[in-house]
């Protein structure tokens, strides 16, 4: 054996050794060995697998049931039952027949629920305030047990189901989608509308509807295809208790798993080019192959990898270079491995102007980069650095939000053996180069699906339910034997080994405390520091920001503000890039008082990329031709923004009006004139006379974080910051109702109404808050499911600058932001009886409620550094302000809370729709 490969050898064996010492087993079940919950898989006797995870710390609990059918099922004459059956599922069963029943206890007791229908199968998931699991256990397994499937909902869920397909007609990426499927198979189920709408839900003659529903629901939903997870504070002999009780009921039908047994794409098709005219202003090309199948090797994941490769965005990258030749702003890779038939690779690419014009190049480009990743393969170094960093994450793997983690294992309980339910995700055991080779040589001109999203192009059709235009063309030979001759570029190659990854892992000794300090020996940077090592993470969080006057100055400072930050992450992106899949991301983004930077994960070299971001930031590199791209991304979103959805267009509006943020139109016409030079004084400008505050929390000292935050102060050159946070005056509203109507090009019409608070008294927060938590479920109820004004229906607090209000917002395909504006007023106009009629327990249930949001328990390291963050950045720093909205809640009663509502509806501002005119 020759010296290199002895190396290599000893190397991936003491990867295997690092792997298997950080392991540890929950039964049959391998869990991270910073993950103290204990798990148990379970089948009961009617054939459903579940697994347990009993988490005695848990101060909300989760469910998920994977039914494992979707909308593949849908019957040819009924696309988009199977989206429809979710919906009805909600509204009442045997055994709680009310509809609302099942949401309305959820939502008193802290909780969320949700469910999504996909190709291949329905997710139903909630979470509640732990104290409540086994009730709300109790009610969701009565979805698969006994649904009422009442007749007199049939129509009116019908019309939800229409709605929420209504108000996705003009979304780019689902026209897209819409299109992909007209091409596809037509042996292929997903080849087929899925969402639904009227016209495929017709209920005619009546009742027909819901018999075919029942049929679907009787073929398909079977407790020997379903998956639950569950997770409470209970201990898991209970729990299994639980399980039984609750859930042994659900029928087995004895059903086969529904598989697809056809590729996406007949290969007589191949290759094919789609040609599609979207709404917005954008240009996306992207590059599918249909490669051989590889489910099987999901230990060694030979797809992912590639897509890893192709995906790098550092030296030598396939991104690096397109950008380089002014032809791309993004680019990104992502495999398909769950069917048993192929394998789906595709890489999407988003072009500018000039590329969009140079498109086959960019194809040619792709390929050329091809050639050279087949031709060296992928290195055992590269895979031995890809197996570190997965076993390391594994082995620092943080909690996720209960709703968010159930949901996710109950879908990957579908496709790992019962061991690796948990860690599938993380395992990388072997470099398969035979495998790898032969996904490789699929990628070829000829196996492909190009597609093309962009203004201009030359289409001839018309997809039927999204209305997107579009052609389908064959890609002739000579564009094939170009594309297969592409010349080798030597400034293409497969990426070197990574400088982030962490060399150091231990978890230093740091105390304990509860809330952020602040450090004196910064000078120039209000420093703050929170030691943790609770989650047991050789990690950390480090926030800074600058607030200057500059970023008040007006449209024209805004876009020389935006477009400076996006230059410099365009600059730092290979570093960046390098750094994120090493475990170090870095966000530095620009807002309207500032620029912050944020840098989170493994804290080994944190220190090292804070350094590299600073000085990047007193001493950018502003080519000429970068900045003409990025100006035209720029002024290409500022378009686009017109065009994104009515409520959301209702919400820019006013937070313009409410903060005195620049107009759109203010925001365009000075990007217009925007030069290069404007940018280059922005660094000067910007470091002038800004307040500097930071904020480290993790696994550092104080002493790494003064020194970090004297350098920062070194290298931006702060010799003039200022003693006190930059403000934004929150415009405050009178008795004098104010009014804005928006045009929008859409088909659906839309209407916000914001009620304002009067001032920023712990005592009026708690008010509205409370507020919130019981007029969100009822609004909801009445003008969504009850009145069916539309899909997007919602009532939240909306705080600004802790000054507390209410947004109430309804986009509807059928009603006018007149009609919707009525409905609203007249369900206020019914609230002041509806809060006097609350009983002493229904008041204590809403009240715990909210109780239980605010004070739930810090899941992860990232959300306790975003709640401190949160504080940090008020004006008056006030680490006790959360007990002290408890304790206000607390002494709330019927009386102040219709006062309180009454004096929010004296400060209303409405944000409404109109059609433009022609």
């Amino acid at each position: 054996m020759q010296l290199s490969q002895a190396r290599s050898f000893q190397c991936l064996l003491a990867l295997i050794v690092l792997f298997c010492s950080t392991i540890s087993i929950a039964g049959e079940i391998i869990k991270s060995p910073n993950d103290s919950r204990e798990y148990r898989s379970i089948t009961l006797k009617n054939g459903l697998q579940a697994l347990l995870i009993s988490d005695p710390q848990a101060d909300k609990a989760a469910a998920s049931l994977d039914v494992g059918v979707g909308s593949n099922a849908n019957p040819d004459e009924r696309l988009g039952l199977a989206h429809f059956l979710e919906h009805m599922l909600f509204l009442g069963t045997k055994k709680y027949p009310e509809a609302g029943e099942y949401q309305a206890f959820i939502q008193s007791h802290g909780g969320n629920h949700n469910a999504f229908t996909a190709n291949h199968t329905t997710n139903y998931y909630f979470d509640i305030d732990s104290n409540h699991l086994a009730p709300a256990l109790d009610r969701f397994s009565q979805f698969f047990i006994a649904p009422l499937f009442e007749e007199k909902y049939t129509d009116r869920e019908r019309h939800a189901v229409h709605s929420e397909y209504s108000s996705k007609i003009r979304d780019d990426g689902r026209r897209a989608y819409a299109v992909t499927k007209q091409v596809m198979n037509p042996d292929h189920p997903g080849n087929r509308f899925a969402v639904g709408s009227l016209e495929t839900l017709s209920n005619e003659p009546a009742g027909a509807l819901r018999e075919d529903m029942i049929a679907f629901y009787n073929t398909h939903y079977s407790a020997n295809l379903m998956k639950l997870v569950v997770l409470g504070k209970e201990p898991l002999a209970e729990l299994e208790q639980w399980i039984t009780r609750y859930f042994s009921a659900i029928p087995d039908r004895a059903l086969p798993p529904f598989e697809v047994k056809v590729p996406a794409y007949r290969a007589s098709d191949l290759p094919m080019e789609l040609l599609i005219e979207p709404v917005k202003d954008i240009r996306q090309l992207s590059m599918t192959f249909p490669l051989p199948p590889s489910k099987a090797s999901w230990p060694n994941k030979p797809a992912q990898l590639i897509a890893g490769v192709i995906g790098y965005e550092g030296d030598g990258s396939l991104l690096a270079y397109l950008k380089e030749q002014g032809w791309a702003t993004g680019l990104g890779a992502y495999s398909d491995s769950s069917s048993e038939v192929e394998t789906l690779l595709t890489t999407g690419i988003s072009l500018t102007k000039e590329g969009l014009q140079h498109r086959d190049d960019v194809v040619a480009t792709f390929f050329s980069f091809m050639q050279a990743f087949q031709a060296t393969g992928l290195a055992q170094s590269l895979f031995d650095e890809e197996q570190t960093l997965a076993a390391n994450d594994f082995r620092f793997l943080a909690k996720q939000e209960p709703i968010h983690y159930v949901s996710q294992l109950s879908q990957q309980m579908r496709d790992y053996p019962e061991r690796h339910w948990i860690d599938a995700p993380y395992r990388l055991e072997a470099l398969d180069r035979e495998k790898i080779s032969q996904l490789l040589s699929a990628i070829t001109p000829a196996n492909m699906v190009l597609k093309v999203q962009a203004k201009g192009l030359e289409i001839n059709q018309t997809e039927p339910h999204f209305k997107a235009p579009f052609a389908k063309q064959k890609i002739s030979a000579d564009r094939i034997a170009t594309w297969q001759a592409a010349d080798t570029q030597t400034a293409l190659y497969v990426r070197h080994n990574n400088p982030f990854v962490p060399s150091d892992l231990d978890i230093a000794e740091l105390g304990s405390q509860k809330v952020p300090t602040e450090l004196e020996n910064t000078p120039h940077v209000e420093s703050w520091y929170l030691p943790d090592t609770t989650f047991k993470l050789p990690k950390a969080d480090l926030y800074f920001t600058l607030l200057s006057p500059f970023s008040r100055a007006g449209a024209k400072a805004s876009v020389a503000m935006d477009l400076y930050v996006d230059m410099l992450n365009e600059q730092l992106n290979p570093v960046l890039y390098d750094a994120a899949i090493a475990g170090l991301s870095a966000n530095i983004y620009a807002h309207s008082r500032g620029i912050t930077v944020r840098v989170s994960g493994y804290n080994n070299k944190v220190g090292v990329l804070i350094d590299t971001i600073a000085a990047a930031m007193r001493h950018p590199t502003l080519p000429a031709k970068r900045f003409n791209v990025v100006k035209q991304s720029y002024l290409d979103g500022l378009q686009n923004a017109a065009k994104d959805k009515p409520f959301q267009q209702l919400f820019r509006v006013g937070y313009e009006t409410l903060l005195n943020n620049p107009a759109l139109a203010e925001l365009n016409t000075a990007a217009q004139d925007i030069t290069l030079k404007d940018i280059q004084a922005v660094p000067d400008a910007l470091f002038a006379t800004p307040f500097v505050r930071l904020f480290a929390h993790g696994n550092l000292t104080a002493e790494q974080t003064e020194q970090i935050a004297r350098k920062i102060a070194e290298t931006l050159q702060l010799d003039n910051t200022a003693s006190t946070p930059l403000e934004i005056a929150v415009k405050r509203l009178d008795t004098q109702a104010l009014t804005k109507t928006v045009p929008v090009e859409h088909n659906d019409n839309a209407l916000a109404l914001y009620l304002q608070g009067s001032s920023t008294d712990i005592a009026e927060r708690a008010q509205t808050a409370l507020l919130a938590e019981i007029l969100s479920a009822p609004f909801y109820s009445e003008l969504r499911t009850e009145q069916q004004l539309g899909y997007i229906v919602f009532a939240s607090p909306m705080s600004l600058r802790d000054l507390p209000g209410l947004s109430f917002v309804v986009q509807s395909p059928t009603a006018s932001a007149e009609l919707i504006e009525t409905r609203i007023n007249a369900f206020l106009d019914r609230q002041s009886e509806a809060l006097q009629a609350l009983t002493p327990d229904d008041l204590e249930r809403f009240k715990n409620s909210l109780i239980s949001r605010l004070t739930t328990e810090d899941k992860n390291r990232k959300e306790r550094t975003n709640r401190f963050w949160q504080l940090l950045d008020k004006a008056n720093i006030d680490f006790a302000d959360r007990d002290k909205l408890v304790a206000a809640i607390k002494q709330l009663d019927n009386a102040q809370l219709i006062k309180a509502l009454e004096s929010l509806q004296q400060r209303r501002l409405t944000l409404r729709t109109m059609q433009p005119p022609e």
